[in-house]
């Protein structure tokens, strides 16, 4: 189907240059169109193949929108668990604490029972010590003076 030539190309062209020019131009566009265009049957089946393309594409995205919710249900459990976990564990160490705080009191009073006893016979050495200083410091005085008895009747008798 030949193309109409608008009249203000052809007054700004000319007549013979556009004899010239529009069959060049023709097969120009003819051309490029040939190299560029496809025809219908090719262009269906690309269709066709783009909409299985979108198909499956939807397929994936629901698939990946479905593993996103299963993931995030299974963070959520982890984290559940987790906490649970880490919950009995404090337990399980906040006992092992109070055991060992007992323990740590059962040793410490039996020190204290120690130093009491040790204490106590402390007291009873340096109080039998006393005793002991004391009758020795008496016997000694007690001998000095039958000495100093007996010096004295040495001296004095015939």
């Amino acid at each position: 189907m030949p193309v109409a030539i608008p009249q203000t190309v052809r007054r700004s062209l000319g007549e013979e240059a556009v004899v010239d020019f529009m069959p060049w131009m023709e097969e120009w566009l003819s051309e490029s169109i040939k190299e560029k265009a496809v025809p219908r049957d090719e262009y269906r089946e690309v269709l066709s193949r783009l909409e299985g393309l979108e198909e499956d594409v939807s397929l994936v995205k629901e698939e990946q929108a479905r593993m996103r919710v299963e993931f995030r249900e299974d963070q959520v459990q982890m984290r559940a668990e987790f906490r649970e976990d880490l919950g009995q564990l404090r337990r399980e160490m906040n006992e092992r604490f109070d055991e060992m705080n007992q323990r740590f009191d059962g040793i410490n009073r039996r020190f204290d029972g120690m130093n009491q006893h040790f204490e106590s016979r402390l007291d009873q050495m340096s109080e039998r010590m006393l005793v002991q200083t004391r009758w020795l410091i008496g016997s000694i005085a007690l001998f000095g003076t039958i000495l100093t008895i007996m010096m004295g009747i040495a001296q004095f008798a015939p």
